[in-house]
């Protein structure tokens, strides 16, 4: 094997062991932080997280929520909802727990009805244009594609190599 070509497969090597290894760091990371990914799919907190932002959102309880934070709801029966605190106080009924008026930052008001909550996941970091790449990444045919280029690189270097064969005179 020649010495550009063995260059070559040590490079691709050391680029899938980081990214396999970046890959588990962020999902250990996420699991010890309680943290998950969060893609918008509408405009409703525009401008600030449009259509297609992601958002990395962490699970808090409900009585760390201040006016400001924009945070997750889950909803029985409907896709959970992400919008601005624009009020918050105790939920008399229940230890701990609170009652949360919230709106979209692109919406004229506020939301239908409060929110009674003891845990929200609370967005601590957003990017306005990864969640659609993060989607698009998914597609049937981005992902053939990476799972063929990941069989190609472990045929790559686990195929045998040849000794080379000392020759004396």
């Amino acid at each position: 094997m020649g010495r550009t070509t063995e260059r070559l497969r040590e490079a691709a090597l050391t680029t899938g062991a980081l990214l396999g290894s970046a890959c588990l760091a962020l999902l250990v990371l996420g699991t010890v932080l309680d943290a998950t990914l969060v893609v918008f799919k509408t405009g409703s907190m525009a401008p600030t997280m449009p259509t297609g932002a992601l958002a990395v959102v962490r699970q808090v309880d409900a009585a760390d929520v201040v006016v400001g934070d924009v945070v997750t709801v889950t909803r029985e029966g409907k896709l959970p909802i992400t919008h601005r605190v624009v009020e918050t106080s105790a939920d008399p009924a229940v230890p701990g727990g609170a009652v949360l008026v919230l709106r979209g930052d692109a919406n004229d008001s506020l939301d239908p009805a409060p929110y009674e909550v003891t845990r929200v996941g609370r967005v601590v970091w957003s990017s306005p244009h990864l969640g659609s790449w993060l989607e698009g990444a998914q597609r049937p045919l981005v992902l053939g594609v990476a799972t063929l280029l990941v069989a190609g690189l472990a045929v790559v270097v686990s195929w045998p190599q040849r000794e080379a064969v000392e020759v004396r005179a």
